[in-house]
């Protein structure tokens, strides 16, 4: 199938379940999305749901994603990293992955497009998963592709969200919290490792 998606950094894990096995399409030139996986991914933290934030230099909203930059004043990259660390540490793969995802959080990016696309490219990496996206040159509203544009915008997704049904996994903090659902693909991969490219698999997609 022919998908439409937007760029996500480490995405939840109903993004992957989309992208595996689909031709997909991503999009560059919509306009960026406050408050949305383009800039943000959750883990689940000690203290629950943690929302990790890439800051965005001030500019309009109405400029392209693929222009969109990074505000790197901050060290924002470490305080990811740390958090990953703090939330993760005593997971069953966090170092199993550890010394192939931390050399990410090193490495210098200036825009949003380019920081999502290679995070997104490092997980289908670990998870042997192939990867061959194309992506668009000018924003069109009608499409001959699955339109996903919009399906993790916070409106579109409490209405209908992309997949179905996630199958409960242990997560870090299950003594404390419920199961949270469609986390960034981080969360996944450090509770279960290589076994989430099948999970991933086993997913019901959701019509839209």
């Amino acid at each position: 199938m022919k998908v439409l998606m937007p760029i996500g950094y480490f995405p939840p894990i109903s993004y992957f379940a989309w992208l595996i096995g689909n031709e997909v399409t991503l999009e560059k030139k919509e306009h960026f999305v406050k408050q949305s996986l383009r800039s943000r991914c959750t883990i689940m933290g000690a203290n629950g749901p943690l929302n990790l934030l890439v800051p965005r230099e001030k500019a309009s909203d109405r400029l392209p994603m693929n222009e969109s930059i990074i505000h790197n004043v901050t060290d924002w990259k470490t305080l990811h990293w740390r958090s990953l660390e703090a939330a993760y540490r005593n997971s069953p793969y966090f170092e199993y992955y550890e010394d192939k995802l931390q050399p990410f959080f090193e490495q210098k990016h200036t825009h949003h497009f380019q920081l999502g696309l290679e995070s997104i490219e490092l997980v289908c990496q670990l998870l042997n998963i192939s990867f061959k996206p194309s992506f668009t040159e000018e924003y069109r509203t009608d499409s001959e592709q699955k339109d996903l544009r919009n399906a993790w915008n916070k409106r579109n997704y409490a209405e209908n969200q992309p997949v179905k049904k996630f199958p409960k996994y242990i997560q870090v903090f299950s003594d404390r919290h419920p199961f949270a659902p469609d986390l960034s693909i981080l969360d996944l991969l450090f509770c279960i490792g290589p076994q989430a490219t099948e999970y991933l698999k086993n997913l019901e997609l959701s019509d839209h």
